[in-house]
């Protein structure tokens, strides 16, 4: 294979990669959803909750200095590799490697964040604690409802939680304020992309069985496609209503 053929499967990777098959209807449905379909959406919240809940763990863990290092980084690649060849019927394995791994990106992360951003220990914590709390209570009333619009207004009522409590941060001091603002803006946003996430997810599983636990790991890699994806619809609904 030479360079112009290797360079044309990565552009054509990258197409495929922002190209969603969903609409902006689909974004805005709020039908009930189908059993089958709402059990689908029910297991990946668990797997997401299971692994960002590990990650938490493993950060905390990190942060009162019991666990971390290079050896946590080097365990959690070896997880990738090992959950990249355990058969997709190997369920309950795959699971438990997706959670040991979450757990080993956790014990790491500080190490990264510290180097590159200069974002304290503590602060990553907090940021992954919420995000934890927030996929547990998406995953609390997806197991009560299959109502749609109940699930995502719970997630409206955690982020507008979130924001009366950046003005109780104006209370404290003006360094800690300013990045309590920024983790829990970060939130809201990550919430907000988690129920365009879930529309996405249940648009697919119509058409077949989705591997959620492949969900877990896509959940932030499949980020920026979506989010790019979502913004190119809501500018087309914006120039049909002009036109």
């Amino acid at each position: 294979m030479n360079f112009s053929e290797m360079k044309e499967q990565v552009i054509n990777g990258v197409k495929w990669y922002f190209n969603r098959n969903w609409n902006r209807d689909d974004v805005m449905n709020m039908d009930e959803i189908p059993d089958e379909v709402h059990t689908t959406l029910k297991m990946v919240y668990l797997s997401l909750f299971c692994a960002m809940l590990s990650i938490t763990f493993g950060t905390y863990l990190q942060w009162t200095s019991i666990a971390g290092g290079k050896y946590t980084v080097l365990s959690y690649i070896a997880n990738l590799i090992l959950l990249y060849h355990t058969p997709p019927e190997r369920l309950n394995t795959r699971i438990l490697i997706s959670m040991w791994a979450a757990y080993s990106l956790g014990s790491s992360v500080g190490i990264f964040t510290n180097y590159l951003f200069k974002i304290e220990q503590h602060y990553v914590h907090r940021l992954l604690a919420g995000i934890t709390i927030g996929i547990g209570n998406l995953l609390y009333r997806a197991i009560k409802t299959t109502d749609r619009r109940e699930i995502y207004t719970g997630c409206l009522k955690y982020c507008g939680v979130l924001v009366f409590s950046i003005i109780a941060f104006f209370l404290l001091e003006r360094d800690t304020t300013l990045w309590m603002i920024k983790i829990h803006t970060v939130l809201i946003l990550f919430m907000g992309y988690l129920v365009i996430y879930s529309q996405e997810i249940l648009y697919y599983a119509n058409f077949g069985e989705i591997n959620f636990v492949n969900c877990t790991f896509t959940v932030f890699f499949h980020l920026p496609g979506i989010v790019i994806h979502a913004t190119r619809l809501y500018l087309q609904g914006e120039q049909h209503e002009h036109n």
